[in-house]
């Protein structure tokens, strides 16, 4: 019997654009999406905002470069402004890579974890040109430690 995925919902949506305020008026000012929260990683060179969806648990999240070595400035290079990525939760990582493989599809950079967040990925070229992520988050931030 093969492993499942076990996604527990689908998360988000992920385009990438090469500044997020040129968008903004777009998705809060016709689309009516509100802003969650806005974010940097500066390690990976990306800023980002998530915004809801009104009238469901969706989010899109938009990212932009912050340094000429990020890897969204190569995507944004080839292929333009777009859809980068698809995103679900799934209740357990290690299963899903192991049912990705299962399927006959290696896991793109195997099971990547830091900090409470797990992810692994199919990468676009088996799926039909999406790069897809399935992640667990465990927030073990209202323990005392």
């Amino acid at each position: 019997m093969r492993p499942k995925l076990r996604i527990s919902r689908f998360d988000h949506v992920c385009w990438v654009v090469w500044k997020i305020d040129d968008v903004l008026p777009l998705l809060k000012g016709l689309l009516g999406l509100e802003e969650v929260d806005r974010f940097r990683n500066e390690k990976q060179g990306y800023a980002g905002i998530t915004l809801s969806v009104p009238g469901s648990r969706t989010r899109i999240e938009v990212l932009e470069p912050i340094s000429n070595d990020s890897f969204l400035v190569r995507f944004l290079q080839r292929r333009g402004p777009g859809l980068h990525h698809l995103t679900f939760e799934v209740e357990d990582v290690e299963e899903a890579a192991k049912a990705i493989s299962a399927f006959g599809i290696e896991p793109w950079g195997g099971v990547r974890e830091d900090d409470g967040w797990a992810e692994t990925f199919i990468h676009p070229k088996d799926s039909g040109g999406v790069l897809i992520q399935f992640y667990r988050y465990e927030d073990h931030s209202h323990e005392e430690g």
